[in-house]
């Protein structure tokens, strides 16, 4: 293992990584949609959705949070930091997030009016979303990247060290944990500290989860970060037996802690931290001759990531109306996959005609 500070930028083309990031678009996909289905009593499907939904696919924030972290910081140097990068590259995220705010407009309002404490209570959480937990669904990704990559750019600017960048970056997530998988431990509080347990559920109804950019983004981020600024080398049989371990006790961590009743959220876990470490350290390593297939997968893993759940909402309906129930089985799940797939490369291939450039916007 060997870690040396890079002395010039990173301008090597990593098509594993963008594979990678195109398996955990479809892993994002079965987190939102079931994919054996919803609307059954059936405990083996009961447990296989689990196990996909909020053990196996929890990596993919993680790791898409890494993979931004690296891509972007690769592109200066610790040295001499260009924080400039890092306000083009969240301006442009922002943007992203506004066009795709927009988009989602329609099943946004819906929720205005299934809101039991009326309209203006609607718009209210609406605005606190927006700010702590995303207009919508899955576009919390977005504000927490901008958010973790402010608090990144910031200390680097401030010429904070990687090792106190780091430890704060620890400290975060074993913070978030508590409102996560790690539960079970604080919730004696409630009976023990009425008066601190009230705060907290004070704090809960601010910023409503830890599952955001300062939480969860800013530990991964600055995680990629690492990798950018060091040439950070473990063999791929090292990295490979690390993440097989570490699967192995997040497997432990989520299965336990689902059967004592401890987990409040499934986002954060304790061993997702080596798990896509680990993972990351070995598809870095992986060399994939140049195919412009990967360019490609690039392209759609952002588009499937922002455009599934409109596709899974329109299919979910049309479904229902064919028959009672369809909307919830494992037919939504892969017909909102492959649609999702078809239109993202429609969309790809759209954008890149002159007559429909406006279209790279959406991604």
């Amino acid at each position: 293992m060997l870690f040396k500070v890079r002395n010039s930028v990173d301008k090597k083309i990593y098509n594993s990584i963008d594979l990678t990031k195109f398996i955990c678009a479809i892993l994002i996909i079965t987190i939102h949609i079931s994919p054996f289905g919803s609307n059954g009593e059936n405990s083996i499907i009961s447990y296989l959705n689990f196990g996909i939904q909020d053990y196996i696919a929890r990596i993919a924030v993680p790791f898409f949070f890494m993979a931004s972290g690296f891509f972007l910081y690769r592109k200066t140097l610790l040295a001499d930091f260009d924080p400039e990068l890092s306000k083009k590259y969240c301006i442009r995220i922002f943007q992203l997030y506004i066009i795709w705010t927009i988009i989602y407009s329609p099943l946004i309002i819906g929720r205005f009016f299934n809101d039991k404490q009326g309209l203006v209570h609607a718009i209210l959480v609406f605005v606190r979303d927006t700010i702590f937990t995303g207009s919508y669904t899955q576009l919390w990704y977005l504000n927490g990247l901008i958010v973790a990559v402010i608090i990144t750019s910031v200390l680097l600017y401030k010429k904070v060290s990687l090792k106190k960048i780091l430890l704060c970056a620890t400290i975060l997530y074993l913070i978030g944990l508590f409102a996560q998988s790690w539960f079970g431990f604080i919730e004696p509080l409630k009976e023990l500290t009425p008066t601190l347990w009230s705060i907290l559920k004070l704090i809960e109804k601010v910023i409503v989860t830890t599952r955001d950019g300062v939480f969860l983004g800013f530990p991964f981020v600055s995680l990629g970060m690492c990798f950018a600024f060091f040439d950070i080398k473990i063999s791929k049989k090292k990295s490979f037996v690390g993440l097989c371990i570490s699967m192995v006790l997040l497997l432990f961590e989520v299965f336990l802690f689902q059967y004592i009743g401890f987990v409040h959220e499934h986002n954060m876990y304790l061993f997702l931290v080596p798990v896509t470490f680990f993972l990351f350290a070995f598809v870095k390593e992986v060399q994939l001759a140049d195919n412009a297939i990967y360019k490609t997968l690039r392209t759609l893993s952002s588009l499937i990531f922002f455009g599934h759940l409109w596709v899974g909402a329109v299919v979910g309906k049309l479904l229902s109306f064919i028959s009672e129930g369809l909307g919830d089985s494992w037919l939504k799940f892969v017909i909102s996959l492959i649609v999702t797939i078809i239109w993202a490369y429609i969309v790809m291939k759209l954008s890149e005609r002159k007559k429909f450039k406006l279209l790279s916007y959406l991604y």
